[in-house]
């Protein structure tokens, strides 16, 4: 999980969010269901897509690619079913796999009980260990985070893994390189793998962060 910024709200909704708002609001009050049409406006087309960009794609949770192999869950940060105020809410809305959308379900917790990322920064709440998502000590939203959407189930661990052993291939490539220039072509593609359009972006910068503690290391060894 990496700090996510919110962009500007589409047009769409600057212009509707009241007006859906009050639509639903007003049926509850009156103890009317809102139809499907009325609760589902927020997956209006330039919505889905301002929330594509701004997370790059990827779950704002586990960080998986997930147009890959979906369309993605535009999920409510503040459940919709817990406050119904924030069901078209901007700030309240981001991109999620289906997995940690069904996961986290109708939690509503705050800043104690679960890391949201648009809130913190979720490098300073876990810390990753080879491809396992940690808690930093003392930090009990984080350990609640990490059970609620099982951060460390099976499958995430396996693609982590793989991007693991992906950059620890090119960081052994940069190593053996001689060639300066090569090298700086080299350094700069690893230092891209960290940005945060990239899959698992917290991984790579964990990895980036041990292999410059070890080279000031290797440097200070030999000064």
């Amino acid at each position: 999980m990496i700090k996510l910024n919110k962009g500007h709200a589409p047009p769409i909704l600057q212009q509707k969010s009241a007006e859906w708002t009050r639509t639903v609001m007003d049926k509850l009050a009156g103890g009317e269901e809102p139809t499907k049409a009325d609760k589902g406006r927020y997956a209006h087309p330039e919505i889905k897509a301002a929330l594509v960009a701004e997370t790059h794609g990827k779950c704002a949770y586990c960080e998986s690619k997930v147009r890959h192999i979906a369309h993605g869950d535009i999920e409510h940060v503040v459940p919709k079913s817990v406050v119904p105020a924030r069901w078209f809410d901007w700030d309240n809305l981001t991109l999620s796999c289906d997995i940690c959308n069904g996961r986290k379900s109708d939690f509503h917790g705050d800043h104690d009980t679960f890391i949201d990322p648009y809130a913190v920064d979720p490098e300073q709440h876990f810390w990753i260990v080879g491809e396992t998502v940690f808690p930093r000590p003392g930090c009990d939203a984080a350990a609640l985070t990490e059970r609620l959407l099982g951060l460390n189930r099976a499958e995430l661990v396996e693609r982590r893994s793989e991007r693991l052993k992906g950059l620890m291939k090119l960081l052994e490539v940069i190593e053996r390189t001689v060639d300066p220039n090569l090298k700086g072509i080299l350094q700069a593609d690893f230092a891209e793998e960290a940005a945060e359009d990239k899959e698992y972006a917290a991984l790579a910068r964990e990895v980036m962060r041990m292999a410059h503690a070890k080279l000031g290391h290797a440097a200070h060894q030999l000064a």
